[in-house]
């Protein structure tokens, strides 16, 4: 037995896209091959096929568009309700917000309006609706409330009692504390 048992047979893979050699990366969701022309040739290939939604639970409705079965699955933003037949099918169930009759004007970029928006883990925020244009965000419900400080037109509400409402203006240069009666 004169050859090894296991022998070492290096094994280049080439980018499909420029030719350039392929070499192993490490990115946030996980191994990849990247292209080494990078940035000119931005070729990806990932090196685990999984599925980045989980099934919690099936569901007895179906799917208007195709009659499969509904799930609840975790996506990377949350939970959400979608069709079983995915890739096949792409519905996807989407709650109706809360329209609320108030219009707040984005205090940052002054051309967009607030709107309400739900976050990864399900919670509500106020965002600008020019985004990603600008990244204006509130964490709670935004009220027309003058600022005595900045003279700022909108406020999120801290703390409220039978006598005193305490806001926090929304303007980033001010950030305020102060009470209304």
């Amino acid at each position: 037995m004169t050859e090894p048992l296991f022998q070492h047979h290096k094994q280049q893979e080439h980018c499909p896209k420029c030719g350039s050699p392929l070499q192993m990366r490490h990115g946030k969701k996980g191994l990849f091959l990247g292209c080494t022309a990078f940035p000119q040739c931005d070729y990806l290939k990932p090196l685990h096929a999984h599925s980045e939604t989980k099934i919690l639970k099936e569901l007895d409705e179906t799917c208007p568009e195709c009659a499969q079965p509904l799930q609840v699955k975790q996506g990377s933003f949350g939970l959400f309700i979608g069709c079983s037949g995915y890739p096949d099918c792409h519905f996807i169930v989407h709650e109706e917000s809360p329209t609320s009759d108030d219009h707040f004007p984005c205090p940052e970029c002054h051309q967009g309006e607030l709107v309400a928006r739900t976050g990864r883990q399900g919670k509500t925020f106020y965002g600008c609706n020019q985004f990603p244009r600008c990244k204006f965000t509130l964490a709670s419900q935004p009220y027309a409330v003058t600022c005595p400080h900045c003279a700022g037109t909108l406020a999120t509400l801290k703390k409220s009692s039978k006598t005193h409402r305490t806001f926090l203006c929304a303007n980033r240069h001010c950030k305020q504390l102060f009470e209304l009666e």
